[in-house]
């Protein structure tokens, strides 16, 4: 019994190492990883009204866009969002409602979250800015002979 909780011990320590290894790893190619977006980001402040639910408790907040991109945008937050967790989003110079998935969140030094939005349905005019597609180097969106690989 001794000896499978020892081999056991072994596999978890090197599973961790092997975790702990490539997390540190940097890109080996930078450019691939900037082609996998599907339009560009844009640096771009639009006032943004946000709501949707927290442990079974509805929440809203007002607050504006970092970086914006033809399927979705950046918000600061000062709630709690989880990534996949579905909001709606307000622009407010334009009164356009979409809903959202939180694609992932950061937690910055003054305690505010970041959250990367994503679009559940395409709405390449909801910031009112022309996109250009970062694969194709076409207008957002492709038309309709492209096929999407996405």
């Amino acid at each position: 019994m001794s000896i499978v909780i020892g081999v056991a011990v072994v596999f978890l320590v090197l599973a961790a190492i092997r975790w702990w290894w490539r997390r540190r790893q940097p890109l080996s190619d930078t450019r691939m990883w900037k082609d996998r977006r599907r339009s560009y980001r844009v640096a771009l402040t639009t006032p943004v009204f946000v709501y949707g639910w927290l442990a079974d408790e509805p929440f809203s907040e007002s607050t504006e866009t970092l970086d914006v991109s033809g399927n979705g945008g950046l918000i600061r937050l000062s709630g709690t969002v989880i990534p996949s967790q579905e909001l709606v989003l307000t622009n407010l110079q334009t009164d356009e409602v979409l809903t959202c998935r939180v694609a992932r969140t950061t937690r910055t030094n003054e305690g505010t979250i970041l959250a990367g939005l994503h679009f559940l349905q395409a709405s390449p005019t909801f910031w009112q800015v022309d996109f250009i597609s970062s694969r194709r180097g076409t207008e957002f969106p492709p038309s309709p002979n492209q096929s999407s690989s996405r």
